[in-house]
């Protein structure tokens, strides 16, 4: 059986996010495709790879929200939702001055947003010249931290959690350990509300990268 494209797989989780009794699906878009003018440009300045080119040649972004259906807000603090927000390739890869860094010797500078899921955060591409960039987790003007994964890898990741509010955190690799909290109230979220809400939620597909990642 021929292996589905990626935005073939963002389609059937948004079709099963709407077949699902437990939530609410505020938003569903798929953008048009990415034009080959649009591609032409931003290849004219950065090296997209393979996943890249397929994805954008399918949908130039992607905009998903949704809810637990009567229980959204939780008492411990956080959603229980889920807010995917690809943006269009043109996006991503323009100059993010003022909004994500605000000086040329901005350790921020080289972020460019790749999924801005709420505000003040986003999961964003480490264009650090390298041929397949590390994507990293961001808290606007505060904090970076590496994921570990890939534009493709981040992709699959975001397809097996749905979007849940900041599911990234549960593999980021922390910026500043804190002792006495061992795990965040969203990574606790993620990991106790998943399971209730979707059944085929399997918790080491992201303990994996936790483990490699944190390990001595």
């Amino acid at each position: 059986m021929k292996t589905q494209s990626l935005i073939q797989q963002f389609r059937q989780m948004a079709a099963d996010l709407e077949n699902n009794s437990a939530i609410d699906v505020v938003t569903c878009k798929f953008n048009d495709p990415a034009t080959k003018e649009e591609l032409d440009a931003v290849q004219s300045k950065f090296n997209l790879t393979p996943a890249m080119l397929d994805f954008y040649r399918d949908a130039n972004g992607i905009e998903i929200q949704w809810e637990r259906r009567g229980e959204k807000e939780l008492p411990d603090g956080g959603l229980a939702a889920g807010y995917i927000n690809l943006l269009p390739v043109q996006e991503v890869f323009r100059d993010w001055k003022d909004i994500i860094y605000f000086n040329e010797d901005d350790n921020f500078q080289p972020l460019h947003p790749l999924d801005f899921f709420i505000e003040e955060a986003c999961a964003a591409l480490y264009l650090d010249g390298s041929e397949n960039p590390e994507v990293y987790y961001h808290y606007c003007g505060e904090e970076m931290s590496p994921l570990g994964v890939d534009f493709e890898g981040y992709l699959q990741l975001l397809l097996k959690s749905r979007g849940f509010w900041y599911w990234q955190k549960a593999i980021a690799t922390p910026e500043y350990e804190n002792p006495y909290v061992s795990v965040s109230v969203e990574e606790s979220n993620f990991t106790t509300i998943m399971p209730q809400l979707f059944p085929d939620f399997n918790l080491s597909d992201f303990q994996r990268f936790n483990q490699q990642k944190r390990s001595p």
